[in-house]
């Protein structure tokens, strides 16, 4: 029987996510003709979406039905400068919706585009796709041992094909950067630069966690002592993945749910001490739902 359920702090929206879902619903309740469309999932939470679709905003299916008398809001993962510019050609009006944090990790590896860069992150993540954007010159690095096998490749003057599939010049890696998608886990940049330390590989590193992140990461400490964990989050969320992950090092007994539905396929019955944590795009709403659940059992 359940006799104790701790939040995690910072759990559910972060300022991000809050601002881009307030500003979608502005553009919908003052749009007076055409359609409001989303490119894309505006947040990687499916309550979150199914509620904007509820209230008229509609995710954009084919690009050649865009009317210019649309509106287009680009979500919270933003997009590559190349998308965007073919949007505009449709002529309708575009909202950048793009988290600020993620349009700053934009702004670094512009301005540091004609550099050889590398890039942690999921490859295949909306957030890492657009970023890459920004740059010819990026190689994507998802785990420790991909960074090794390109660390090793340039310190040999060898081409690598082993991160990305990009072709990338990393003759001047001394001038080159490093930068990482907004929701990395903290233990990983830690770890990469301490690779870099011991491998004497010279690249200058821009720590582009956001703080959101980092907060919520370090807020898993407070739960280590539960019997189980129960993370709350969209299922293509970035950000509640690190957290499942970081969370399953610590205890066994860790589920990964998007809402309360899924609270009946778990027999939380074991457990006395119940944590909860939430990824930057889950709803207050959502996570209180769950706490009144788990408090019933």
């Amino acid at each position: 029987m359940v006799q104790q359920i701790i939040i995690a702090p910072h759990s559910g929206f972060c300022e991000g996510v809050k601002s881009a879902v307030n500003r979608a619903l502005h553009v919908a309740a003052n749009k007076k003709n055409g359609r409001v469309i989303l490119e894309g999932e505006l947040v990687h939470n499916r309550d979150v979406n199914e509620w904007l679709y509820a209230r008229g905003i509609a995710l954009l299916q084919r690009d050649l039905d865009i009317q210019k008398e649309d509106t287009i809001i680009i979500r919270a993962h933003g997009i590559s400068p190349q998308r965007r510019f073919y949007l505009e050609h449709f002529g309708c009006e575009i909202v950048d919706c793009t988290c600020p944090f993620v349009r700053h990790i934009a702004k670094i590896i512009e301005a540091h585009s004609t550099k050889p860069i590398i890039l942690l992150g999921d490859r295949n993540h909306v957030e890492v796709e657009g970023l890459c954007g920004y740059s010819k010159h990026i190689c994507v690095c998802e785990n420790l041992a991909e960074c090794s096998r390109l660390i090793d490749a340039v310190q040999q003057s060898s081409r690598s094909d082993e991160c990305d599939h990009r072709s990338i010049n990393f003759s001047k890696i001394d001038d080159g950067i490093l930068v990482c998608q907004s929701t990395l886990d903290v233990d990983f940049l830690k770890a990469v630069h301490n690779l870099c330390d011991k491998k004497n590989f010279p690249i200058k590193f821009f720590d582009t966690i956001c703080g959101a992140t980092r907060r919520r990461q370090l807020g898993l400490r407070t739960l280590e002592n539960c019997d189980a964990v129960i993370v709350v989050g969209g299922k293509h969320s970035a950000n509640t993945k690190r957290l499942y992950e970081k969370m399953k090092q610590k205890i066994v007994a860790v589920f990964w749910i998007e809402n309360n539905e899924n609270l009946a396929e778990i027999d939380l019955n074991p457990y006395k001490k119940i944590g909860i944590a939430a990824g930057t795009s889950t709803p207050q709403s959502v996570l209180q739902n769950i706490y009144g659940e788990i408090s019933k059992k």
